[in-house]
């Protein structure tokens, strides 16, 4: 129950202090939430939701790109409050944007003292990764091993993979660490995938090593924020939206010099690498494409710190996400398409589970999406464009247009879901598109007031 008037009975400078208090918890819990990965829109609502839980009116909350900002005005006196954060590094930690996510629940249903939120929050800033490093590191190799026998790659090929994402996350790691920027991080990832592919190569000729490369690509694209670069967008926040496709654009062009350099120098030495057409899966290979995308999604969930009661929802998710884009593209409607409609399903389904396993829509259905990666794509357009062929323009066209394509069903799902079962808070009415990163609840009865 959100508290009426926080500040009745107390001096004008103790109340100054509390509504202090306010925006500074409120600010500190929003900046976990879009430090971990949530939109614009989803930050904005969970400010607005804190600040009136604990009876706030009229505040102005704000998000650009790396700036977030808090403001609430006096209605008596028109003085100003305001706090700002600013959000430098993002990390992928599921586990802290779950655990502020129902902080925020908590806070709207019944929210604690100011000195007990205080100390929530902290907790939630403070705490340690849930997964000990190595084996956040063995998730993203299981990442890479799944993906290769996703392609129809064989048992080598699959080690191999699992050793390159692993050299991959150590490097990155490492990197990020010296806060080297992020261009140069994807490029030194996207070396490694070519030179450990050419060495499979040279120990069997006979297997097709390139999915090596498309492994590493999959686990590097697979935190790459275009998920949120099309939420914001949609939801009306164009400079952050922008902004974050910027930096996906860079992420992906640091990986795409370091791949193509790498290709083309082992070309040099008569290493040329190739895909071989057959590898990209069919209906007939259907059971083991499910199997591949549920190693997938479970090593993404342990890379990014899901919570393990939700691995279960989560794996069930990419199974079905990849089901629809197997029969899908087998029915002849194009992988874009194919892709759109494995999210939308991803996002229906995602809308129902999350109720289950307590843990924000985003987290299920960008765990879930991480199986149609077009990694596959994207290194077929770069070998044509390192053999000067002009039809790589069009294939990376095609990986930037699925892209585009999973994160929007999946939204399409998730508002699909909120508008036939409708909201049930006032809050999640105030906004375009779904909140995907804080407390949402559904049915059709009467409106909350938060």
């Amino acid at each position: 129950m959100a508290v009426v008037n926080p500040t009745a009975g107390m001096s004008p400078s103790d109340a100054v202090d509390h509504i202090r208090s306010v925006l500074d918890i409120t600010i500190r819990i929003s900046q976990v939430l879009f430090a971990n990965g949530a939109g614009a829109e989803d930050t904005v609502a969970a400010m607005q939701a804190v600040t009136r839980a604990y009876g706030l009116r009229g505040v102005d909350a704000d998000v650009t790109y790396s700036l977030i900002t808090l403001t609430w005005e006096n209605p008596a006196t028109f003085e100003t409050v305001s706090r700002s954060r600013n959000v430098k590094y993002r990390v992928l930690d599921y586990a802290k944007l779950t655990r502020a996510s129902n902080l925020i629940t908590r806070m709207i249903d019944d929210p604690p003292n100011l000195r007990q939120a205080r100390r929530l929050v902290a907790s939630i800033v403070t705490a340690p990764p849930i997964y000990p490093r190595w084996l956040r590191s063995a998730g993203w190799s299981l990442v890479g091993a799944g993906a290769a026998f996703l392609l129809g790659g064989g048992l080598i090929v699959a080690i191999a993979s699992f050793v390159a994402t692993l050299l991959v996350d150590l490097v990155s790691s490492a990197l990020a660490k010296r806060r080297v920027p992020v261009f140069y991080q994807s490029f030194a990832g996207g070396l490694i995938g070519p030179i450990v592919a050419a060495v499979v190569r040279l120990i069997d000729p006979g297997v097709n090593a390139s999915l090596v490369v498309v492994a590493t690509i999959i686990m590097l694209l697979a935190g790459v924020t275009t998920f949120g670069a099309v939420h914001d967008t949609l939801a009306g926040f164009y400079v952050t939206g922008t902004a974050r496709l910027v930096e996906a654009i860079v992420i992906t062009a640091g990986l795409v010099a370091g791949v193509l350099g790498s290709t083309l120098l082992l070309g040099r030495f008569g290493l040329v690498l190739h895909i071989d057409p057959a590898s990209s899966g069919s209906i007939s290979t259907l059971p083991t494409q499910l199997a591949a995308s549920v190693v997938i999604v479970i090593g993404f969930a342990l890379a990014s710190q899901i919570p393990a009661r939700a691995f279960w929802a989560v794996a069930l998710l990419g199974a079905v996400a990849e089901a629809v884009y197997a029969l899908s593209v087998g029915a002849g409607v194009g992988i874009v398409f194919a892709s759109a409609a494995a999210a939308v399903v991803a996002g229906l389904l995602a809308a129902i589970v999350v109720q289950i396993v307590r843990i924000p829509p985003l987290v299920a259905v960008v765990a879930a999406l991480v199986p149609l990666v077009p990694g596959l794509i994207l290194f077929t357009g770069l070998l044509q464009v390192a053999d000067s062929d002009i039809a790589g323009l069009l294939s990376l066209l095609s990986a930037a247009a699925i892209a585009a394509a999973l994160a929007a069903g999946a939204i399409l799902g998730q508002y699909l879901v909120q508008m036939t079962l409708g909201p049930a808070r006032k809050l999640q009415q105030r906004f375009v598109v779904p909140l995907l990163a804080v407390p949402v609840r559904l049915g059709r009865g009467r409106s909350e007031k938060v």
